[in-house]
């Protein structure tokens, strides 16, 4: 495995962490808290770092059906923490509307989804 790609697995990784501390916090606490909104928002930097370092890795060039995916997850986490950001600044410390609170959760897990759909991919491209 080239640097890049490892650095890429191991920001991709990091990211998992913090967006699995984020969404537990927001869940947990059903508020959008200092943690679980500073945990989310370093989960989109790394993951958008770990991205790049992706696009940069790879050799092959155009969309496939993975990298859809992954741009979508990485959408969704992202609007995942404008809206606690943007409810925390329109209501303060008020419980997190439902529909939020279910989107939270379901934006976390299409992204663990995609997550593991891209270490199966490279598990198999490295038997071939």
């Amino acid at each position: 495995m080239t640097p890049l790609r490892m650095a890429s697995v191991t920001c991709v990784t990091v990211a998992l962490a913090l967006y699995t501390a984020g969404t537990l916090k927001e869940q947990r606490a059903r508020r959008a808290t200092a943690g679980a909104r500073g945990f989310l928002a370093a989960g989109v930097c790394t993951d958008v770092i770990a991205t790049v370092l992706m696009i940069l890795a790879t050799e092959r060039r155009g969309i496939s059906l993975h990298g859809i995916l992954g741009y979508s997850a990485l959408a969704a986490m992202a609007l995942d923490t404008w809206l606690l950001w943007r409810h925390q600044r329109r209501h303060g410390a008020e419980v997190v509307p439902r529909g939020l609170h279910l989107y939270s959760r379901a934006a976390y897990l299409y992204w663990v989804a995609a997550f593991i759909t891209g270490g199966a991919l490279v598990m198999m491209a490295q038997r071939a």
